[in-house]
C-alpha cells in the first residue's frame, strides 16, 4: 500500500515548486513523502521517501501583475485615432507577468539561511519550473525563477521572482487521471482521453474552451487513424507516436469538436489555459 502526504506544517499556506527537464519537487514548507507498507512473515516494515524536499519557509505573500494583452497599434494619417491590428493574427496575444512570492525565515541562523538560500537557487534558479500555489491547486505558472535572499536576522527574507506564461495551465492533463485533492468543481474540468478505442466509424470528442488556444497532442497507440476539427474539410492523417497539427486547436471562445476516424487506440493530450 502507497500513501502520499501532503499536509503543510500547521495546515500554513505554501508553494511547490516542479523543475521541468528532471521532474524534482520542492516544496515551500515541509517535506512530501510516501510510505509503503510490506509484510514479510508477518512482519510490517514501512519505507519512507521524500519525494518533495521542504524548505521550512513560511509564506507571506505573493503577487501575480494582471494580464496585458498585446496591442499593434498603427497611426494613419488623415484618420483620427489608431488602427487597431490587435486581432490580425488570430486572437488577443499577451505578455509575460511578473510573479513575486515572498518567504519569511522563522528561527534561521546566519549560516542556516544562506545554506538555505544557495540550495534554493541551486534548485531553481534561472531553470524552467512549475509553480503551483495551495490556494489553486488545479493550475501551474511557468516561467524561470530568480531567488533573491536578504539576511536580516529574524526578519531575513528570501523572494522568489519569475517572468511566466501568461496563463496558467491545469496541473492534470488529458492524458492523466484527475486528482480528487486538486480538482476545483467550480472551475475545474475532468480531460482524461488517453485511450479512445476506434472501430471504423467516427468518434467525436468536445474540446473545452482553452484561453490559451491551444494545440492538442493526438497519439496513435495503435492501428491507423485520421483526425479533423468539425469545421475543417481536410483529415490529417495520425503517424505513430505524437501528432501536433496547427489546424487542429482549441478555442478561447466555445467549445469545439474533434472528430477521429479510424481503426485502433487514440489518445487526445491538452492542458486548459487560463488568466
Amino acid at each position: 500500500m502507497t500513501k502520499a502526504t501532503y499536509e503543510p506544517l500547521s495546515n500554513a499556506p505554501y508553494v511547490m515548486f516542479t523543475v521541468e527537464d528532471t521532474g524534482k519537487q520542492y516544496k515551500s514548507t515541509t517535506d512530501v513523502t510516501t510510505s509503503t507498507t510490506t509484510t514479510v512473515n508477518g512482519v510490517e516494515t514501512t519505507t519512507t521517501t521524500v519525494v518533495a524536499e521542504g524548505w521550512d519557509l513560511v509564506l507571506t505573500g505573493f503577487t501575480i501583475e494582471d494580464a496585458q494583452a498585446r496591442k499593434y497599434q498603427v497611426q494613419v494619417p488623415g484618420r483620427d485615432g489608431v488602427l487597431d491590428l490587435s486581432d490580425a493574427l488570430g486572437g488577443v496575444y499577451y505578455e509575460n507577468r511578473e510573479i513575486e512570492i515572498r518567504f519569511s525565515c522563522v528561527n534561521y541562523v546566519a549560516e542556516r539561511f544562506h545554506l538555505l538560500a544557495s540550495t534554493m537557487r541551486n534548485a531553481i534558479d534561472g531553470r524552467t519550473v512549475r509553480v503551483i500555489f495551495s490556494d489553486d491547486l488545479a493550475y501551474f505558472w511557468r516561467g524561470r525563477p530568480q531567488v533573491t535572499a536578504e539576511w536580516r536576522g529574524r526578519f531575513s527574507t528570501i523572494v522568489v521572482s519569475m517572468s511566466a506564461e501568461p496563463f496558467k495551465y491545469s496541473t492534470t492533463s488529458s492524458y492523466e487521471p484527475w486528482l480528487w485533492d486538486s480538482f476545483n468543481f467550480v472551475t475545474g474540468v475532468i480531460t482524461q482521453q488517453s485511450d479512445i478505442a476506434l472501430t471504423g466509424s467516427t468518434v467525436t470528442l468536445t474540446l473545452p474552451i482553452d484561453h490559451a488556444r491551444g494545440k492538442p497532442t493526438l497519439w496513435l497507440n495503435t492501428g491507423s487513424a485520421q483526425a479533423k476539427l468539425s469545421t475543417d474539410k481536410n483529415w490529417h492523417t495520425l503517424k505513430g507516436g505524437a501528432n501536433v497539427f496547427p489546424e487542429i486547436r482549441q478555442s478561447a471562445d466555445s467549445a469545439v469538436t474533434l472528430m477521429l476516424n479510424g481503426t485502433g487506440s487514440v489518445g487526445v493530450e491538452y492542458r486548459v489555459g487560463s488568466l
